[in-house]
């Protein structure tokens, strides 16, 4: 049809621009009758109180109840005209306001829709290719054991990041159907430390640097989704870091509240990123250009269950560079 080629921007000034007019005519036109009327009412009164030779008693006239009552009618509609323009003004600007906040809504979902599709099909097909590349090596050649053994390791290593994307979208499809945590007791040193040795099979040359004071106490909170947060934190830190960077690992309990701060030596976010990079796929940078991998869902799903725990997190810069994630709860 010819009124899709239109676009949205056009369509929306040219009918704004219509109301616009249309309401200031139609403004002008009751602002005249209203004045007519009233020049009316008063041209009949003088004819009333003129007499031949002397001229209209305007004196008089003023101090007539018709001319009061005309005059009283006459501001009355110019009042009623000036607060029904005004209304309408107030009306049209909310409606811009709440028709722009909807379109740039839809803009960015439109954006992170597609930013979630281009992340997905590239974090799906990376291990699925290097999968197949590995198995059909096994099948077709007859390898030395060591390096069986290798690729044997490179697949289980791709499955176990099949295995994290599906969990990640599970898990925040989970979180948006008001997910709430099952407290349990944790034992968080043991915990990060788990986590930590995961992370250094993934990642050889992480530098994950953990503090700890002595005898930290039992904790209660949802320990899958604990885990989810320390772990994703720390990928991100080692992601967005040099190879080798120290990556620090903090834990305190200040006052009875459980604090996590996690800081890399990266190339730091931006100020004014650092409240959308929680946001759902949100992504630093092009999509096209990225060179970490990842789905824009590891932020989203910490700050998620972190509010489920009642807790905060924040993000600030790292001296002299990188970025610091700090949580408490």
């Amino acid at each position: 049809m010819l009124l899709e080629k239109i676009p949205i921007k056009l369509a929306s000034s040219l009918v704004i621009g219509y109301m616009v007019l249309a309401f200031g005519w139609w403004s002008w036109h009751l602002w005249s009758q209203n004045d007519r009327l009233f020049e009316s009412e008063k041209a009949t009164l003088e004819a009333r109180f003129s007499h031949a030779g002397q001229g209209v008693n305007l004196t008089r006239m003023y101090d007539t109840t018709e001319y009061k009552r005309a005059e009283k009618n006459w501001k009355k509609s110019q009042r009623m005209i000036v607060s029904e323009g005004l209304f309408f003004v107030a009306c049209l600007i909310f409606g811009l306001w709440i028709v722009h906040r909807s379109a740039n809504r839809e803009v960015k979902l439109a954006r992170q829709r597609r930013n979630f599709l281009l992340s997905i099909t590239h974090e799906l097909k990376s291990p699925i290719a290097a999968l197949r590349l590995e198995l059909e090596t096994l099948r077709k050649h007859n390898l030395p054991p060591e390096h069986r053994e290798q690729l044997l390791s490179n697949g289980l290593k791709d499955v176990s990041r099949l295995q994290n994307l599906v969990e990640d979208l599970l898990l925040a499809a989970r979180l948006e159907d008001n997910w709430r945590p099952l407290p349990e007791p944790i034992n968080l040193p043991a915990l990060v430390q788990e986590i930590v040795t995961r992370l250094r099979v993934r990642f050889t040359q992480a530098d994950i640097r953990v503090h700890f004071p002595d005898h930290f106490p039992i904790i209660q909170a949802d320990q899958p989704g604990l885990s989810s947060v320390i772990q994703n934190l720390l990928e991100n830190a080692l992601k967005y870091s040099p190879p080798g960077a120290p990556v620090e690992c903090t834990v305190a309990m200040n006052n009875g509240k459980v604090s996590i701060r996690i800081a890399d030596q990266g190339f730091g976010i931006p100020a004014e990123e650092k409240e959308a990079v929680f946001e759902k796929f949100y992504r630093l940078g092009s999509e096209e250009t990225r060179q970490s991998t990842g789905t824009g869902l590891g932020l989203y799903i910490v700050q998620q269950i972190v509010k489920a725990h009642g807790g905060t997190i924040s993000v600030v810069d790292n001296k002299p560079k990188g970025t610091v994630f700090l949580i408490e709860f």
